[in-house]
């Protein structure tokens, strides 16, 4: 949201036009338009009018500006004051640019009269030959780029680079890539990133970036092939010729010190390699071989293309050098400072990888295998080629090289090393722990003894600086940049100059900067939105100094949603990679990607966190940032559609049970029908069958009563014999005594009469004898009372005649009284036959019924 600051002018004062600076000093933001300069300060607007304002700039400890009545002025104790007591800018002098330069002094850039140093009040001009013809191109504005660098920006030439005395170091214009040679304002961040503002928009320039490129065709940017430093120039080979330039030598980075390119005469055309033999530049065209004199060549062979050249004899009286052409080899002799060519060849194949090894000369062919130069006893070359015992060799990109003294070679199946014992190639253990097992394209070795390699048509070195303790070290930014396989040339000048050939150009790589920026990186979330609807930004990627980012509540129809993301290392975004994960959603992190954009699709309600990290290299990675978010439920899963929900479903729960209810009682009733109709027949089954078993009891009760009846007839009809037979026996006896009286009275003889008498009392006696009584007794008691006497007996064996006779009186419940005078005893008698019995019974408590114990004892 903008708001006007018009209404804080005092009286409304809108007679102005352009505002063309905006600076902070001590609270104050202060607004330079061509006429007024405004002060806002404390919510208040103070103008200070002149009749042209034309620069307000900042320096360090003060603010500057330039007008044109009072010249160049600074704001002190809020007002403008001289700046300059001791010499004068010139008359109509337009000030660009003011610097700190040193702790006491002031660099101020003009438009047309060049540079000025302001010490302390005193202005002097900084005029050298190039600042002077760098202000002929119009100097807009100026920066500090490095202690000894300054930049100054044109609006003819581009952007300038000097150093501190002066002096011409580089120059940026459209042939160096930036979009147009009209500079109007520049900034140096904090990367040292140099920011340019064209005519035609913004261009960026990685200025402090270890890797930079170089492009010596201005026209074109061809492939590079090579490179060499040769008489303090830098020459370059490209497939349209070769390329050189003057370099200082003074400089430790040679990316800085490159002046204007200029292709070297008799070069045109397709340039293969640039060596270095015998204090002599040789040129490895496809036209033939060139010897390098400054900026011209002269041919040395033009019998074909070739590839390399190498010393052969070097300590001898007859020098020879080698050279790998399109046929094979070619030998030259080196004799009184001049290079000439012999008729001695060695005609096989191409001869592009070539590695001297006590003077037997190995030749790789990437797919033909690999050939074998040596010589007979007249110094003629022999060809041989070299037997593949092991098979490891490929079909395609097999080559050698030396390292650390060593002849290696590398094909699609590792990287192996000669074996003299054994007079073969070996797999190399030692480079490939370094390395790695993968199949490498080039292989170099530095001075400093370092492993420079090429895989996959990327670059790394093996830093071997601590070797107890090997350091791979990758450069990502030259991914599928440099040239492909069989064509790679890495040329480490030092450690602050290594050039690399590309398919555009060449890389200069300052490894010992490179391996000490270690630039801290940051992500940003750029952009949130929904890609449901038309205006669907829910984040603008904006957050206020120490405001902390709310929790949006995304709404379930927006629910698809698009993030991006970016790193503020600028001047990376081709090798900076980012890794997503999505918390609540996703598994785990996403693969490395270049892509900084990420689309969700219909997610799910809930909470969501995503994360997003970065990476410039594989030791080189951000912190995590996070932006956590809630998906909204659609309605139908908000908590009054759940309380909805609940509601139907409750009443479709009554509405089931009641309709189950319902449905269980007419089941209920059903089933209770069919239960009273099974009820009522098994009621009427069982009906008659208790009839039919009530008649069977009847019948059997009946029969039983008919027993018994029988029974007690014969019980009676025994009772009624026995007691007939008793009175028969009665009978018998009164008759007996009868007679006996009548004897014994018609007998008139005393002592006769006494005898009579004595018979009629012995007769008496013995009817009074119970033994054979009790027999009898006995005998119709156990018939009728079920065996009574003859159990007890069976149960107590120890019991006599007399406890039994009492247990059979205590059967029939008699009293004690009539029990006395059926034994012929006392009551105190019984009782104390009854104590025996009751001790022989073994019944020591009284609490036991004797009348129960013996009913129940022979009921069992």
């Amino acid at each position: 949201i903008y708001n006007s600051l018009d209404t804080l002018n005092p009286g409304g004062d809108k007679d102005y036009a352009d505002v063309w600076d905006v600076f902070i000093r001590d609270k104050h933001v202060f607004f330079r338009s061509n006429r007024k300069i405004f002060d806002l300060y404390n919510n208040k607007i103070t103008i200070h009018p002149s009749v042209n304002w034309g620069f307000l700039g900042a320096t360090v400890n003060e603010l500057i500006a330039f007008d044109y009545t009072n010249g160049l002025v600074a704001f002190r104790n809020n007002k403008w004051q001289q700046r300059i007591s001791n010499g004068k800018l010139p008359l109509n002098v337009v000030v660009k640019s003011v610097l700190d330069i040193g702790n006491d002094s002031l660099l101020l850039a003009t438009l047309l009269n060049g540079l000025f140093i302001l010490h302390h009040d005193s202005l002097s001009a900084f005029v050298t030959p190039d600042i002077t013809a760098i202000a002929e191109k119009n100097i807009f504005g100026a920066s500090i780029l490095s202690p000894d660098r300054i930049a100054l920006i044109t609006s003819l030439g581009g952007c300038i680079i000097i150093n501190k005395q002066g002096q011409f170091i580089q120059r940026l214009t459209k042939q160096e890539g930036i979009q147009n040679n009209n500079i109007l304002s520049l900034m140096l961040d904090k990367d040292k990133n140099l920011w340019l503002g064209t005519d035609n928009g913004i261009d960026l320039v990685t200025y402090s970036n270890a890797i930079k490129n170089i492009f010596p065709d201005r026209d074109d940017r061809n492939s590079g092939y090579s490179s060499i430093i040769y008489d303090n120039h830098l020459y370059l080979a490209l497939s349209t010729g070769v390329y050189e330039t003057n370099i200082l030598p003074s400089s430790k980075d040679l990316s800085y010190t490159q002046g204007e390119f200029e292709m070297v005469n008799n070069t045109k055309g397709q340039v293969w390699n640039l060596a270095e033999a015998y204090g002599k530049l040789i040129v490895a065209h496809s036209k033939g071989a060139y010897l390098v004199n400054g900026n011209n060549a002269t041919a040395l062979d033009e019998r074909t293309g070739f590839w390399d050249f190498q010393p052969l004899f070097e300590n001898t009286s007859s020098p020879m050098m080698i050279a790998g052409t399109y046929n094979g080899l070619n030998f030259y002799r080196y004799a009184n400072n001049e290079i000439s060519k012999t008729n001695i060849q060695a005609q096989f194949e191409s001869a592009r990888f070539i590695v001297i090894d006590k003077n037997v000369i190995w030749v790789a062919h990437p797919y033909k295998g690999i050939y074998k130069i040596s010589f007979d006893a007249n110094n003629i070359p022999v060809t041989t080629m070299y037997k593949d015992k092991n098979g490891i060799l490929s079909s395609n990109h097999n080559k050698i090289f030396r390292i650390a003294g060593e002849m290696i070679l590398i094909s699609d199946k590792g990287i192996f090393e000669y074996d003299e014992d054994k007079g073969d190639f070996v797999r190399s253990t030692y480079l490939e722990k370094i390395l790695g097992k993968a199949p490498v394209s080039y292989i170099k070795e530095d001075i400093y003894g370092n492993i420079w390699f090429c895989r996959d048509r990327k670059v790394a070195v093996a830093d071997l600086s601590d070797r107890n303790n090997p350091h791979l070290i990758l450069f990502p930014e030259l991914d599928d940049k440099i040239m492909a396989s069989g064509f790679e040339d890495i040329n480490v000048i030092d450690s602050n100059n290594v050039f690399i050939a590309a398919e555009k150009g060449f890389f200069h790589i300052n490894y010992a900067q490179y391996k000490k920026n270690k630039y801290p990186l940051k992500v940003l979330i750029r952009n949130v939105t929904s890609t449901t609807r038309q205006d669907g930004l829910i984040f603008g990627g904006y957050t206020a100094p120490g405001e902390k980012l709310t929790e949006p509540s995304i709404a379930y129809k927006y629910n698809s949603l698009h993030f991006e993301f970016s790193s503020t290392l600028y001047g990376q975004e081709q090798n900076t990679e980012y890794s997503y994960y999505l918390s609540g959603f996703d598994n785990g992190w996403s693969d490395w990607s270049r892509k900084t954009e990420k689309d969700y699709t219909n997610l799910p309600a809930g909470s969501y966190e995503l994360r997003i990290k970065c990476r410039n290299n594989v030791d080189n990675e951000s912190s995590v940032v996070t932006y956590s978010f809630v998906i909204l439920p659609p309605w139908y899963q908000t908590w009054w559609a759940w309380s909805l929900y609940l509601i139907l479903f409750s009443g479709l729960i009554y509405l089931f049970y009641k309709r189950q209810q319902r449905k269980y009682k007419r089941q209920e009733q059903i089933k209770l029908l069919g239960q009273q109709r099974k009820y009522d027949e098994e009621q009427k089954q069982l009906q008659m069958i208790h009839e039919l078993e009530i008649e069977k009891s009847e019948k059997e009760i009946i029969e039983l009563k008919n027993e018994k009846l029988q029974g007690e007839i014969g019980h009676k009809n025994t009772e009624l014999a026995s007691s007939a037979m008793n009175l028969v026996r009665k009978k018998e006896i009164l008759s007996k005594l009868k007679d006996n009286l009548n004897v014994y009275k018609s007998n008139p003889d005393v002592q006769k009469a006494g005898k009579e008498f004595q018979k009629i009392i012995r007769l008496i006696d013995s009817e009074l004898d119970h033994d054979e009584e009790w027999e009898q007794f006995a005998k119709h008691f156990d018939s009728v009372h079920t065996d009574y006497l003859k159990r007890l007996k069976e149960y107590y064996p120890d019991l006599t005649a007399s406890e039994l006779k009492l247990a059979a009186y205590l059967r029939l419940n008699l009293s004690t009284k009539e029990i006395a005078h059926l034994m012929n005893i006392s009551i105190r008698g019984v009782e104390t036959s009854r104590y025996r019995l009751r001790k022989k019974l073994g019944l020591s408590s009284n609490e036991t019924n004797l009348f129960d114990f013996l009913i129940n004892i022979t009921s069992k």
